[in-house]
């Protein structure tokens, strides 16, 4: 748990357990701590003179000694080259300090703010970057360990945000809130994704979206498996066919009445469990792919954030959510199937389902007449292989859409890259005894799943395609995530929405 509240400098306030000032590199330190610390700012000069610390990105200063005001530890946090400082290095900034805190074990840490501000990063970024990094940061899903309910839960931590003037509390307190909205909705994300296969199947997956949506003012219905039927949506009902556990199609619905500027739909591949089917995937990391599901969980969690922040868009949430599995009567390879939009496929591999719930989603996506449909989904190991954790990979047929999603990763943190999807692509996926096959070949996997997954979208309509299967799970400490799920694509999708992007 963690509390961010904000003091003036000028107000009085109790010793905090450390205090934090940024230091650019060649900058000298900041002004108001040589005000608020005196004692701590000459000995620092002192050590930057004698080339002890040089404001790297990342390096550390500390003082120790009741003789100090703020806090018995003050600290300098190099931040690098002033001109470089950008909201990224903000984000990796907040996530050093949760870092350091958790080493020091500091509850309460103290945090001079216009410190770290640079050309790029102004106050009101900083609040944002600062109040989403610790809290993501700071996540820790245990909600299975016994060990840990007999343990006493630790204190809180408290940031506490320093600032020079009362006048710009307000805007800052509501920057920290909206940025706790965002947060809590990749903290959502997180819990769905990080959730066992055996409590999170296609059923109380719908749950927990009807569940979240109720409390949020969200309409959400759900499609069961004879709904789908006799809609003749022959990918979602092939993959799931192999599952005890029947499908759901969750359409959520937020904001109806700003659908005069557009309706967005997100649609999110929703398999709950992957075995691979009967092209059954190899043992190794199998237990992994309970996140199969991270794209459903994104556009759930962007869903929650929405309504807390209030934005006003039209948005339609669309998951289709199954379990691929091999028990009862599991779909064959060299299955052909008729899609919802009419368009038959040979399956020519059945770990190839995650574009074949989606095709059928992306169709039903047209009764909505949106502006704009982007899907988001752990589609191909390819690729995984190609940017591994640092890039959302990224196809689309609007220019347009696709440079403002590439914007609006590189101001969430979520960076995206986008790969071609020339029609070349195209001829690779087409079908000798059907329309469309699911594989494309040995080579250009995720450009081929993304071209089956162009045939699918309404015409003219702007569409782009969110690949993330390489940033959706996270298997060793960043400075937003601890390991496991990382909730990925909230922040992008948030970012699109409430700004002027979309």
């Amino acid at each position: 748990m963690v509390k961010i509240v904000f003091l003036t400098e000028s107000g009085r306030r109790p010793q905090a357990d450390l205090l934090v000032a940024g230091c650019f590199r060649s900058e000298g330190l900041a002004r108001e701590l040589t005000a608020l610390e005196p004692d701590f700012a000459l000995s620092a000069k002192t050590a930057v003179k004698r080339h002890r610390f040089s404001g790297k990105f990342g390096e550390t200063l500390a003082g120790f000694g009741m003789k100090f005001r703020e806090a018995p530890e003050p600290m300098l946090l190099g931040l690098g080259d002033k001109a470089k400082f950008r909201n990224l290095c903000a984000r990796k900034t907040a996530g050093n300090l949760v870092k350091i805190a958790r080493e020091r074990k500091a509850r309460h840490v103290r945090v001079l703010l216009s410190s770290f501000v640079s050309p790029e990063v102004s106050l009101e970024a900083l609040v944002r970057a600062f109040t989403e990094t610790v809290l993501l940061g700071t996540y820790d899903f245990k909600k299975y360990k016994n060990q840990g309910l007999k343990e006493k839960k630790p204190a809180a931590l408290t940031l506490e945000l320093l600032v020079s003037s009362g006048r710009e509390l307000p805007r800052l307190k509501a920057a920290s809130n909206e940025a706790r909205s965002v947060a809590e909705g990749v903290i959502f994300a997180r819990d769905l994704v990080n959730e066992p296969a055996n409590v999170i199947n296609p059923q109380t997956l719908a749950v927990a979206a009807r569940k979240m949506s109720a409390g949020a003012g969200i309409s959400c219905r759900v499609l069961g498996g004879k709904e789908m039927s006799k809609l003749k949506m022959g990918g979602i009902l092939g993959v799931s066919q192999g599952s005890l556990i029947p499908p759901a199609l969750i359409i959520m619905d937020y904001g109806r009445k700003y659908a005069s500027r557009g309706t967005v739909c997100l649609v999110g591949k929703g398999v709950t469990f992957d075995t691979g089917g009967l092209s059954l995937k190899p043992p190794g990391g199998m237990e992994k792919m309970k996140y199969d599901m991270a794209g459903s969980a994104a556009v759930i969690g962007t869903l929650k954030a929405a309504a807390g922040l209030k934005l006003k868009r039209h948005i339609i949430g669309i998951v289709p959510a199954v379990e691929n599995n091999v028990s009862n009567n599991p779909q064959r390879p060299g299955d052909i199937i008729r899609m919802f939009n009419g368009k038959t496929v040979e399956v020519l591999n059945t770990d190839a389902e995650g574009r074949l719930i989606l095709g059928d989603a992306l169709s039903y996506a047209a009764r909505f007449k949106p502006k704009t449909i982007i899907d988001i989904a752990t589609l191909t190991g390819m690729c995984a292989a190609t940017f591994a954790d640092q890039a959302v990979g990224l196809m689309g047929t609007d220019e347009k859409l696709v440079s403002k999603i590439k914007e609006a990763g590189q101001e969430s943190g979520e960076r995206c890259w986008e790969l071609p999807l020339w029609e070349e692509y195209g001829q690779m996926i087409k079908g000798k005894q059907s329309d469309l096959k699911n594989i494309g070949g040995s080579n250009g996997g995720t450009i081929t799943a993304g071209m089956f997954l162009k045939e699918f979208v309404p015409e003219k309509t702007a569409w782009a395609h969110l690949d993330i299967a390489g940033t959706a799970w996270c298997e060793t400490p960043r400075h937003d995530c601890q390991f496991g799920a990382t909730g990925v694509g909230v922040r992008l999708f948030i970012q699109l929405l409430s700004g002027n992007l979309l």
